[in-house]
This record gives structure tokens, C-alpha cells and sequence, in this order.
């Protein structure tokens, strides 16, 4: 693997007496920020618990920074886990508080105050030294427990759905400072998240947690447009599937007409997955349908096209103005068709 970072081979973990997680291997390079995602009780918490020693798991091998750690305690692993709710002494300041690991490891003097100034500074928290952690906002308590976490730079870190119980504002906050944290000194990052946008805009690759196995780990641009798996398709929640069939050929047939396959399965009944802007409104489109609504969201207007009884969502240009009952017509991008045989 590359230098540093972590390595997690053929880990093992139990759910209480279910089976629970098994063989999972994957790697994260110094920088890079990998997303664990997937359905609640998938075992996300229990990956990254038995990764940092803090919850039961065996693996064949388990490194930190080129250093095999699986055998170790979790206070000597180089791996710093911070959970959902930010956990701060209330009795200690804003800078006692970060500087606690450091002084756990016996530095003392100038080093504390340097380490802790120059952190605080990192994550907009140098004007809070002095204030008690009861008076902080969600934000600022967040921030705080990130620096906490970062005091000491170890390699890798760890985080559990750190924005679940944020509003935006807070978590575009907590999320740019996860951010800075990444410049700062580079470790490698592995964070656990519901919000499928959210893995998508800040994770290098995300990895799929399905029946207790990583179902795919991929960029997430490779993973929205080429899921390798039917199960990995349905539960990315893309916007479009249409039935049909796969020809001898490797094609697909179906209302959108004949398309091509990167892929080919088995010839016979299939499924076809796409994301949004797979599909386009064009003026000499092959193929016709009805405009049934529009939805309007922050970043893009899309438009619910019907084709008889199949629906697809596509995306709207910035100058396009459709109502419901318009007649368009589609045209599709085929390399970002993924074609699975049906179940």
C-alpha cells in the first residue's frame, strides 16, 4: 500500500450474536477521504469501532502509517475515532479541553500552547480559549471535539456521522472544517454518513456496506454512473430504472429503444439504472414523452417525464421552461446506462 495511511485486511466483526461484518478490506492513502455508507444497522459504527480497537473485531491485518496495530490496544493504534455527539469535558475550557491528549501523552510547556493555538486557529475556534463548553453553540462544540481529535495528528481519524444532528449552516461549518483539518496535515480519513450528497461532495471514494460486506468501493462519480450490482444500484436510490430486456447481442431493449451495453449480462429479462442527467430533453431526441411534473431543488430543476407507465427524472437547462402535459422529447447518454438482469 502507499506509505502511511490505512490498510484493513479480512476484518471480522460481530453484531451480538448475527454474523455480522465480514472479510472487508480496503485501503485509504494520507489525504484521502473515504465515505462508508449504507442502510441503518449495515454496520458502519461497528467497521470503524473495531478498526480503532474500541469494539470486538479480528482482522488478518490491520495497519496504521506501514504499522501493523491489530494486536494493539486502541490508546496506541495512531487511530483517533470521534463519534456522532460531541463528547467535551465541562469541568475544562475550550483549550484545556483540545489540549488534553497531549497532555495524557506527557508533553507539557510551550508545546501544548503551540499545538493548541495553531489548531483552534485552524478550525476558527482562537477566539473561544477561555469559554466553558457549556456556552458553545452545536457548531462550535463540533469544531472543538475536531480539534481534539486532530491535536495530536494521528494518521488516521475516524468519523462517525459527524453532520447528522447538524442544521445546513452547521454542517456546511463542521464540513469545511473537516476540510482544513485534511490540508492541515493529511491524514488519512475514513467517515461514516447517511447523506449520499454528502459522500459524493466530500469523499475521494465511497465505499457500500451491504449484508456485511463492501459491496463496492469507487469514486463517487464511478459509483453513481457504474454500480456493479443490482443490490448497490437499488440502494444508491437512482433516479431512473427502466425494465426490458438484454438481447443475445449484450444490448438492452426497452421504451427508450436499443441501447448499448458497457457491461453486457445474460441475455433475458433486465433492468436498467441512470442517474438524472443520463437522460436529456433535445429537441431531435428518438424518443417522445410527457411532462407529468416538475421539481424544483436548490441546485437543479429536473422535470418527471412519463413514457406510458414508466417515469424518469431528467434536468432541465437554466433557460428551459416546461409545465406538466408538454410533449418532449429524450435522448439518452449510453455510457452511463448500467443494465442488471432482472430478479
Amino acid at each position: 500500500m502507499t506509505e502511511g495511511g490505512l490498510l484493513v485486511h479480512r476484518l471480522r466483526a460481530p453484531f451480538g450474536t448475527a454474523p455480522g461484518l465480514e472479510d472487508i478490506s480496503f485501503e485509504v492513502a494520507p489525504s484521502e477521504r473515504l465515505a462508508l455508507v449504507g442502510a441503518s444497522g449495515a454496520g458502519k459504527t461497528t467497521l470503524l469501532r473495531a478498526v480503532a480497537g474500541l469494539g470486538p473485531g479480528t482482522a488478518e491485518r490491520i495497519e496504521v502509517a506501514g504499522r501493523e496495530v491489530g494486536a494493539l490496544p486502541a490508546e496506541r493504534r495512531g487511530v483517533v475515532y470521534l463519534q456522532q455527539t460531541p463528547l467535551l469535558f465541562p469541568h475544562l475550557t475550550v483549550a484545556e479541553n483540545v489540549a488534553f491528549p497531549l497532555r495524557v501523552r506527557g508533553i507539557r510547556g510551550s508545546r501544548v500552547d503551540a499545538a493548541v493555538g495553531e489548531v483552534m486557529e485552524a478550525l476558527r475556534l482562537g477566539g473561544l480559549a477561555d469559554r466553558r463548553t457549556q456556552s458553545l453553540s452545536g457548531g462550535q462544540r463540533h469544531r472543538a471535539a475536531l480539534a481534539r481529535a486532530i491535536v495530536a495528528r494521528p494518521p488516521v481519524l475516524l468519523l462517525d456521522e459527524p453532520f447528522a444532528s447538524l442544521d445546513p449552516v452547521l454542517r456546511h461549518e463542521v464540513r469545511e472544517a473537516v476540510r482544513v483539518v485534511q490540508e492541515g496535515y493529511r491524514p488519512a480519513l475514513v467517515l461514516v454518513t447517511h447523506d449520499l450528497d454528502e459522500a459524493g461532495t466530500l469523499a475521494d471514494r465511497i465505499g457500500v456496506l451491504l449484508d456485511g460486506r463492501l459491496a463496492q468501493v469507487a469514486p463517487p462519480r464511478d459509483l453513481f454512473t457504474r454500480p456493479t450490482s443490482l443490490a448497490v444500484a437499488r440502494f444508491l436510490r437512482l433516479p431512473n430504472s427502466v425494465p426490458g430486456t438484454i438481447r443475445p447481442d449484450g444490448s438492452f431493449e426497452s421504451v427508450l429503444g436499443v441501447l448499448p451495453v458497457q457491461d453486457p449480462a445474460a441475455p433475458g429479462p433486465g433492468i436498467a439504472f441512470f442517474p438524472a442527467d443520463a437522460v436529456r430533453i433535445a429537441a431531435h431526441g428518438a424518443v417522445a414523452a410527457c411532462v407529468v411534473e416538475l421539481r424544483y431543488r436548490v441546485q437543479q430543476t429536473t422535470a418527471v417525464v412519463a413514457l406510458g407507465d414508466v417515469r424518469l427524472e431528467v434536468p432541465l437547462d437554466g433557460g428551459r421552461e416546461l409545465s406538466p402535459g408538454v410533449e418532449v422529447r429524450l435522448t439518452v447518454l449510453p455510457g452511463a446506462v448500467s443494465v442488471f438482469p432482472a430478479p
